[in-house]
């Protein structure tokens, strides 16, 4: 009986103190880059065969390594099912962390990888080879005065209703743009062509995003369509990238043309989530809004969107005690958007005894 691989692995990002990452080059697929990877064996915890793939494929001491406390789990490439039994499709895999002062020496093992190289974040994010590598390079730690956010607003309002949230923003290290666009005029795609030429001009080592309401289908063009250069994270409020049910009532009762160029992206969503880009997803739950005047809104809402409207694959939304206009004015969705841009992870949620959600 053959000897096939657990579907479970490990996936460990080396990156020196000043923001370079360790790519590996497989000896078994031509041009094939990746972190330090390998399967969890019988017996053994996911950061027992994180330490042990680190020092068997870079002779790098691995007391170090860090836990991040996320798992992506995703389809297996056809050219590796056999290595695994015939009823298995996916592999769960293990996201950790390991810093080192400055680039080190390494003991490479020839038979798994025919060389190495050291590269800045955005570049390792563009050459590492799958989806989840790119995801795991983005999600490091980012220097707020290297970073540059974007912000990208909502149906019927301008930059405007964003400039206390881009003010908190600054006051957190970050550079903060924000982008106009012409929400009953254009197109999400035509404003995502627009903001994906300007993003050229901007500095910052790393450019995030930030984007509320119908502003998170911009985003999802942008990054889906264009693959802008230097992407690092985003953070969606409110964005009902599944369509809005309170677009689909206006247009029942003939109040379509309000929306104007909107009406057919918010009637139909549609609007996929590139999966190697981290995104944090935030929605409010204050049912205090106009989305109730044309039809019923699933709950839990923000008077305007659904929770589940806005959800987006293998991310859990992080319910905020907010409006739907109230996301972009409330203190700790500024402050969780800014730790996300940060450190990859939304804080824990402070909850205090007895306080229950209510849907």
């Amino acid at each position: 009986m053959p000897a096939y691989k657990r579907p479970e692995s490990v996936l460990v990002v080396v990156h020196t103190a000043d923001g370079e990452v360790l790519l590996l080059r497989r000896a078994d697929v031509p041009d094939f880059w990746q972190s330090v990877t390998g399967s969890v064996e019988a017996g053994e915890t996911p950061i027992e065969a994180a330490r042990r793939e680190v020092e068997e494929e870079t002779g790098l001491d691995p007391s170090d390594v860090v836990d991040c406390h996320r798992r992506r789990r995703f389809a297996i490439a056809p050219e590796w099912r056999a290595r695994y039994a015939p009823d298995v499709e996916t592999n769960l895999e293990h996201e950790f962390r390991l810093g080192v002062a400055v680039r080190k020496r390494l003991d490479l093992n020839a038979s798994e990888h025919a060389g190495s190289t050291w590269l800045d974040v955005p570049d390792a994010a563009r050459r590492a080879s799958s989806w989840t590598n790119r995801a795991a390079i983005r999600s490091l730690d980012s220097d707020p005065a290297q970073t540059t956010v974007v912000l990208v607003h909502g149906l019927w309002l301008g930059p405007r209703s964003m400039w206390l949230l881009a003010r908190r923003l600054r006051r957190a290290g970050f550079r903060v743009v924000l982008f106009r666009w012409r929400t009953t005029r254009e197109s999400p795609d035509q404003a995502a062509t627009r903001l994906a030429a300007r993003l050229g001009e901007l500095d910052g080592r790393v450019l995030h995003f930030v984007a509320h309401s119908m502003g998170g289908m911009v985003l999802s063009r942008l990054l889906s369509e264009h693959a802008p250069p230097r992407t690092g994270r985003a953070v969606l409020l409110g964005s009902p990238l599944h369509g809005s049910a309170a677009a689909r009532g206006m247009i029942r009762r003939r109040l379509g043309r309000l929306l104007g160029a909107a009406a057919g992206p918010l009637a139909a969503g549609g609007f996929d989530w590139p999966p190697d880009v981290p995104v944090a997803v935030m929605v409010g739950v204050n049912r205090c809004g106009p989305g109730h005047l044309f039809g019923p809104l699933e709950r839990p809402n923000d008077g305007t969107v659904s929770l589940a409207e806005a959800r987006i694959a293998g991310v859990v939304p992080r319910p905020v005690r907010a409006t739907h206009f109230g996301l972009l004015t409330s203190r700790a969705v500024a402050r969780q958007t800014a730790r996300y841009l940060r450190d990859g992870a939304l804080p824990c949620p402070a909850r205090r005894a007895g306080d229950k959600l209510r849907g």
